[in-house]
């Protein structure tokens, strides 16, 4: 399948987003026009105004639900590839299939809406997640890659409903809707290929209308604001983490992932490797000594190291070897995330 050069057109689902609207600003700034889904206009808006002066144009369409029937009929309609990032992120559902439904009708919507209305469209880049492929019941620490699938968060919801816990809840929609995206791929006639990208938790600069930090996405809000904010403590570091990605590191992968020929057909995990709250308040202790109330971490190199083996390793090598991926350092994602959050909310 040939790639799509700069100077081509990409639809970015789920543009207002946090991980959407850096996808939707790297492919703009690489020289692509782009078209992105918003669920309103003032989001709309606010990224009409965020991306002028990019090297592409920026326009947006309304897609209020996407997992109703035709959602993204007129949206992929004279573009040459998808960036689909659009999906329900939360661990607080009731039923699965409060999740379920709209992660895998959301996904379908999009590839049956291209396959019916944009014949010339060459590819279509998914944004997944490592929670597809590491499996929650396995021993740990544990090395994976894009060979691995996760069965087991899918099985726990097939057994308990909605007694499963809330991350076995949403990893099974993601599980179920990549599971789905490729079974289109071998089943359905189309002239477009796939590729999957799969990041673990992303932190990274916030650029996407956000008004509250009750609004942050779920890694910032659950695993890196509360050390900002003084609600956590000594006792609990070492909080060893699964792994990280910067935001910026997540859109270049997309980027590149539609612009190389030998990516189609592909999953890719895309890591920067392990980290632990010890790392975070390093970086806070170091780079913000003015912030209060920051756990007093362990700076010892032994230390973290031991920390760091007795995590899940995420292979990100992939993507290193054929999209080209050079992934920034947990230092440096900290702390630019750290600037951004207090420039956006005074912390």
């Amino acid at each position: 399948m040939p790639a799509i050069a700069p100077g081509g057109s990409i639809l970015v689902t789920g543009a207002s987003g946090f991980v959407g609207a850096q996808v939707a600003k790297a492919f703009l700034d690489h020289g692509y026009d782009v078209r992105g889904t918003v669920r309103s206009e003032d989001k709309g808006e606010y990224l009409q105004n965020l991306f002028k002066g990019t090297k592409g144009k920026f326009e947006y369409v309304l897609v209020e639900d996407i997992s109703a029937d035709g959602a993204f009929d007129e949206a992929v309609k004279d573009i040459d590839g998808v960036a689909h990032v659009a999906s329900p992120v939360t661990f607080e559902a009731k039923d699965p299939n409060d999740l379920i439904l709209p992660a895998v009708n959301g996904t379908l919507g999009v590839l049956r809406s291209a396959q019916k209305y944009n014949p010339h469209l060459k590819r279509v880049v998914c944004t997944s997640t490592t929670g597809t492929i590491v499996s929650p019941q396995k021993p740990s620490p544990a090395r994976y890659d894009e060979e691995d699938w996760n069965e087991d968060c899918v099985r726990k919801c097939e057994e308990q409903g909605i007694s499963a816990d809330g991350g076995a809840k949403y990893r099974a929609s993601k599980v179920l809707a990549e599971k789905a995206y490729w079974n289109f791929f071998e089943e359905e006639n189309r002239n477009f290929d796939g590729v999957t990208i799969h990041p673990p938790m992303i932190y990274g600069p916030i650029i996407q209308p956000c008004n509250s930090p009750k609004s942050l996405n779920d890694s910032l809000a659950r695993k890196f604001l509360p050390y900002m904010t003084g609600h956590m403590s000594d006792k609990d570091l070492p909080d060893a983490g699964p792994n990280f990605i910067d935001v910026r590191d997540v859109a270049f992968a997309h980027v590149k992932a539609m612009m190389i020929e030998e990516a189609g057909g592909n999953r890719f995990v895309i890591s920067g490797g392990p980290y632990s709250g010890n790392d975070l308040c390093l970086v806070l202790s170091k780079e913000f000594p003015e912030i209060k109330g920051v756990p007093r971490a362990n700076p010892s190199p032994e230390y973290c190291e031991k920390v760091h083996a007795s995590t899940n390793l995420l292979d990100g090598s992939k993507a290193q070897r054929v999209l080209g991926m050079k992934y920034r350092t947990f230092h440096e994602c900290a702390k630019d995330t750290t600037i951004s959050l207090r420039q956006r909310f005074a912390i």
